[in-house]
This record gives structure tokens, C-alpha cells and sequence, in this order.
């Protein structure tokens, strides 16, 4: 359990092993889940893709690029939360699908426009979590209620779409690491902090 709080491991161990073997452990397991947790932008995800000009008067939003997104961020180890706001049941383009997979715990709905203020404030509470959003969170409610929030190293990652694949990179463009790896560089930053 110290292995989460200082980064210190067996010297022949690389971090990645070394955190195979401690995810084995329950008592770990439950201590590290923040690390696995990510955010997913609802609105922001299924509304990134360009729409044709002969497509304007269609849907805005793709209820199957949020299910590709999610499935990617499962396939990099992460725990999805969807975090949608209330209006994307008329901007979806399946509206009854989107609230039968996405409306019901763990996800969270928004009542008005107010997701972004939902996502800031689970990453105050689980500040190991990631984040999926091409949100600038530059709304001035925003920098002066959740300025802690925004400065987060490694915790906010935008997506961009290459054809039909889902791709993540930081706010440097360095792309999105699997979890696994994400939680080792952490505790290789405390090890030498």
C-alpha cells in the first residue's frame, strides 16, 4: 500500500510489473481504482466529428462515436463515467438507446447545460481520474470556481478522430497512455519528487 503513496518499488521491478502484481491484491485494487476512472464528455464526444453540408438538418450527435470512444477508453484499461448534459437527448441521433446505456448510474445527466460542472467537480474529488473533452473550460465561472481543477498534470485529454478510430492526446499532444502506464509514470514523478 505505501507503493501508492511514495512510488517506491523493488529496484529490479520495472513499475508496470510491479503494478500487475499489486493490482492482485484487493486491498489495492480498492485504493487504486481512482487511477482507472475516466470522464467522458458526453455532449463534447458525440458531437466532434464535421457534418457534411447535405447532412446539416440531421442529428448533431452520433450516440455510436460515444460508444466507440467508450469502448476505446475500456480497451486502455480505463472506467468510463459518461457525463452528458440534458439537452443531448434532442441533439442525439438515438435518443432512447443514448438514455438506456447512458442516463443510469454510474453516468450522470445533467439537468440544464451544466456537465462541465459536474466532470470539474468529480475531478476535484478524484484528482487521479482522467478526463475526455476538447472543452476549453474557459467560461469565467469556471477559471475562478475550479482554477485548482484546470491546472491538473496529466488529467484532461482531447480526442480527435482518424476515419472511424477514436484517438486521445494530452494538452502537449502527447497521446493518451493505457491506465496501467498512466498510474506507473505517476509513481515514477512521486519516486523522484
Amino acid at each position: 500500500m505505501a507503493f501508492l503513496g511514495s512510488g517506491v518499488r523493488p529496484p529490479a521491478v520495472s513499475a508496470r510489473d510491479h503494478l500487475r502484481a499489486c493490482l492482485r491484491v484487493r486491498e489495492f485494487k480498492e485504493k487504486a481504482w481512482p487511477h482507472f476512472a475516466c470522464f467522458v464528455d458526453a455532449s463534447n464526444v458525440a458531437r466532434r466529428r464535421r457534418v457534411a453540408v447535405h447532412e446539416v438538418t440531421a442529428p448533431k450527435a452520433r450516440l455510436a462515436d460515444l460508444d466507440v470512444v467508450v469502448e476505446t477508453l475500456r480497451r486502455l484499461r480505463y472506467v468510463p463515467f459518461v457525463v452528458s448534459d440534458g439537452n443531448l437527448f434532442q441533439l442525439i441521433d438515438e435518443p432512447y438507446e443514448w438514455k438506456r446505456k447512458y442516463t443510469e448510474y454510474p453516468h450522470s445527466v445533467a439537468q440544464r447545460r451544466q456537465a462541465d460542472s459536474i466532470v470539474l467537480r468529480a475531478l476535484r474529488k478524484l484528482p487521479e481520474a482522467a478526463c475526455v473533452t476538447n472543452d476549453r473550460f474557459a467560461k469565467p465561472d469556471e477559471l475562478r470556481d475550479f482554477g485548482d481543477v484546470l491546472v491538473l498534470d496529466g488529467c484532461f485529454f482531447r480526442h480527435r478522430w482518424d476515419g472511424d478510430v477514436p484517438g486521445f492526446e494530452s494538452r502537449e499532444g502527447d497521446p493518451m497512455p493505457d491506465a496501467l502506464s498512466r498510474l506507473a509514470a505517476r509513481l515514477d514523478r512521486l519516486k523522484l519528487a
